[in-house]
Formats: C-alpha cells, sequence, structure tokens
C-alpha cells in the first residue's frame, strides 16, 4: 500500500512540478523533430497543465484519504469527539455548580 502512494507522490510531484514554460519547451522540441504542428500548441500545453492539475487532485484526495484511515486505525479522537466532551464537561461543571449552590442554601437554614 505504501509503495503505491509512494509512486503516486513521486507523479504527482513530477507532474506538478511542470510548468508552463517546460510544457512549452518540451512542446518547441516536439516540433523540432516533427512531431506535432506548431499550431497546436496552446492545446498541448493546457492538456499538460490540466493533467498536471488532475493528478495533483488526485494525489491530494489519496493522501486525504490515506491520513484520515490512519487516524480511524489509530483510534485519535477527532475535533467532532472533542467537542462532545467538552459539551458533557460543561454540563456537569453547571451541575456542580447547582450542587454547591444547593449545599450552601441548605447550610444557612436553621
Amino acid at each position: 500500500m505504501f509503495e503505491t502512494l509512494d509512486r503516486m507522490m513521486l507523479a504527482g510531484l513530477g507532474a506538478l512540478s511542470m510548468t508552463r514554460e517546460k510544457a512549452e519547451q518540451m512542446f518547441d522540441e516536439y516540433v523540432c523533430r516533427g512531431r506535432v504542428e506548431r499550431d497546436a500548441r496552446t492545446g498541448f500545453v493546457r492538456d499538460v497543465m490540466d493533467s498536471a492539475e488532475r493528478t495533483r487532485r488526485e494525489l491530494e484526495k489519496l493522501v486525504s484519504d490515506q491520513v484520515q484511515q490512519t487516524m480511524r486505525n489509530l483510534h485519535v479522537a477527532t475535533q467532532e469527539d472533542v467537542q462532545r466532551v467538552e459539551r458533557e464537561m460543561a454540563g456537569k461543571v453547571d451541575l456542580l455548580r447547582v450542587e454547591q449552590k444547593v449545599d450552601q442554601l441548605l447550610a444557612k437554614e436553621p
């Protein structure tokens, strides 16, 4: 599993490092070699940049999913878990204050 993740990360990083300038240089080399016509440059560059963006999004989702799965496997508390415990504690603190107030009032009675 981690080998696949490593390979995808490397592929994604390679795609992300592809700048528009590099894509244009690569296209110019293809033109010089006679592989493509010069008029196709804009579409080629756009396709390369779109592909890099798709790869980035896929990699981001893969990493996010893997991190979430790891957190679940480690039984790490989520923000929702912490907020639930905070609400429960706040309710218990309020109850304790009421009990203390009742005790004070009862202590004042003759």
